[in-house]
């Protein structure tokens, strides 16, 4: 929960609406609301960490109150009308200042405001001083006046984030030196991600070093934030900076705490001269110059890309700065989403990296975004047109990403990060991340609980790789409206994941060969399905670098159930939860 409530905190500042002078567009709404439902106070309110502020507000002179004092900060946690008809009565604010004053609140209704992602960052709400209830049809135009108002707050963030870029821009064209120096950066940064001979972790190692010749600063940090716990992943700095890979530290105790507080983003040139200088992080390492910026994979945070010091910069970060760490994260991001390494042998593999995948991630990007909402709504014909597009993409994507992964494996340059990882925390992310695959052929996934916490050891995106590999493959060979059931056989050394489906099974001509590259059990039934003939061998390969065994039983016309042993870790790992 406290993840989601980041995730939506970034949201909202993400808008760049908070504390901005009033608007009629937005004036208009809630003029309108209190003349239609007849109430003393209209508001559009913006929730963030310990306020509620009044983007308009008719009725009502605060321009913003407390959190805790806040009815919308509960409005916001739900999808529909949140309403009180008596707060007197209700003891989740009978004692609440607002109520208690005179003329204080007895009738309130809002509706909760989302961004184009689907964070609610606050509401539309009416507020009366005494008793009343919405019938259906006043329930039916409150819904309509909160759709014009989260209109209105998406059209302002957008309008609002092509003001910064077109600052970016401007700036960068004042500068042309600093431009210079941002493009051999980019351009250093580009020769990194695209070389034949380093690693995934290498190629960390280098862009950080070229970070801190960049940014003229000594430490440079990638890291992987989970359930409160800031974790090295890579790291670059001097000899007597004792910070490794694998180390691990509360996340409050990090300047990523405050990143994460800040959009995503924060950069101090003199932290002696900031808030920062109460702290922990400057009261224990003495940090005076810090930049760091989040990485998301997808919609989901992996952590933070930072370059810090222990000596101050005479002058605060220039845009340019800003700009080469958010694209650095987003490259970081991308990389690790991808799975992407750059120890390609063959001039095949590195053709099909530099020219399919690249153009193809800018536009299943670019698509993404437009479906997403960046350019407005779409007329329905339009939108699936480009689902179709961005579908057919997707597969063309994930046919280059099995060719590269078997040329990473075969080369031995695959990059694992492996740490004691909780098994029922994996399988439920498994779980939850294959159900909406499994969705699309009629099937349904269910996990069988363990009979106790559990860990094993291995690298958490590689194992999730194997679990959706064998998902998939038994969500397509399902019956329709079958179950595939994930359970665990549970021994004192070891632990065997099952994934059982519901379909004809396996052919005996064909299983002697199921885990070899480019095999299909049935040609006709491979091309309805769909498939390349990769997955199984790539996910051999990977269980057995992690220290796994996997196999299958099946019986025909019965259906198969394929599994992955482990051992347990020898330990719990002092960062689990």
């Amino acid at each position: 929960m406290v993840e989601s409530e980041q995730a939506r905190l970034m949201a909202l500042h993400s808008l760049a609406i908070l504390d901005t002078p009033p608007e009629e567009r937005f004036d208009r709404i809630t003029r309108l609301a209190t003349r239609l439902f007849n109430v003393d106070i209209a508001l559009v309110s913006l929730v963030d960490e310990e306020r509620q502020w009044f983007k308009s507000r008719q009725g009502f002179s605060l321009t913003q109150t407390c959190r805790e004092e806040s009815f919308c900060a509960h409005a916001i946690q739900g999808k529909g009308i949140f309403e009180i008809e008596d707060a007197s009565l209700d003891p989740r604010f009978d004692t609440n200042v607002l109520v208690t004053a005179r003329r204080g609140i007895r009738f309130y209704a809002g509706v909760p405001l989302a961004t184009a992602d689907g964070f609610p960052v606050g509401t539309l709400c009416i507020i009366h001083s005494e008793p009343r209830r919405l019938s259906p049809q006043e329930r039916q135009a409150l819904y309509d006046l909160a759709a014009c108002a989260e209109d209105e707050i998406n059209r302002a963030g957008l309008e609002n984030e092509l003001v910064s870029v077109n600052e970016v821009k401007r700036q960068l064209a004042h500068d042309e030196a600093r431009q210079r120096l941002l493009a051999e950066a980019l351009a250093a940064l580009n020769e990194i991600s695209t070389s034949n001979h380093l690693s995934l972790e290498q190629q960390f190692q280098e862009a950080l070093a070229l970070g801190c010749r960049y940014l003229q600063l000594d430490i440079g940090i990638i890291s992987r934030i989970h359930k409160g716990i800031f974790e090295v992943v890579s790291v670059t700095a001097p000899q007597d900076v004792t910070m490794g890979a694998g180390q691990c530290l509360p996340l409050a105790n990090t300047y990523c705490d405050m990143t994460l507080k800040n959009n995503g983003f924060l950069a101090v040139h003199n932290a002696a001269l900031s808030d920062l200088r109460h702290h922990p992080c400057y009261e224990t390492f003495g940090l005076e110059a810090y930049i760091g910026s989040a990485i998301q994979l997808g919609d989901q945070l992996f952590g933070t890309v930072s370059f810090s010091s222990a000596v101050p910069r005479q002058q605060p970060f220039a845009e340019t700065d800003i700009l080469f760490i958010k694209l650095l994260s987003r490259w970081i991001g991308s990389a690790l989403e991808r799975q992407r390494v750059d120890a390609l042998k063959s001039e095949f593999v590195s053709t099909v990296s530099h020219e399919l995948r690249t153009p193809l991630t800018a536009i299943t990007g670019g698509l993404k975004l437009v479906l997403g909402g960046a350019t407005g709504e779409l007329p329905e014909s339009t939108h699936k047109m480009l689902s179709m597009a961005l579908k057919n993409g997707e597969r063309l994507a994930l046919l280059i990403n099995d060719l590269l992964d078997v040329e990473k494996l075969l080369a031995g340059q695959l990059n694992f990060i492996c740490h004691p990882r909780e098994l029922g925390v994996l399988l439920n992310a498994a779980l939850q991340e294959n159900q909406p695959y499994a969705e699309q052929y009629g099937v349904t996934l269910r996990l069988e609980a363990l009979s106790k916490e559990r860990f094993i050891n291995v690298d958490a995106l590689r194992f999730q790789q194997v679990m959706a590999n064998l998902l998939s493959n038994a969500a397509k060979f399902s019956r329709l409206n079958g179950d595939v059931v994930i359970f665990c056989d549970e021994c004192d050394k070891d632990v065997r994941i099952n994934i059982k489906d519901s379909g004809c099974g396996i052919p005996e001509e064909f299983r002697a060969r199921i885990f070899q590259k480019f095999s299909q059990a049935d040609a006709s039934d491979r091309r309805v399905k769909g498939g390349t003939g990769l997955g199984l061998s790539i996910s051999k390969a990977i269980t057995e670098q992690m220290g796994g065994t996997i196999g299958f039983q099946s019986t025909e016309g019965e259906g198969s159930t394929f599994y992955v042993t482990f051992p347990y870790a020898e330990e719990r790992p002092h960062d689990a939860h």
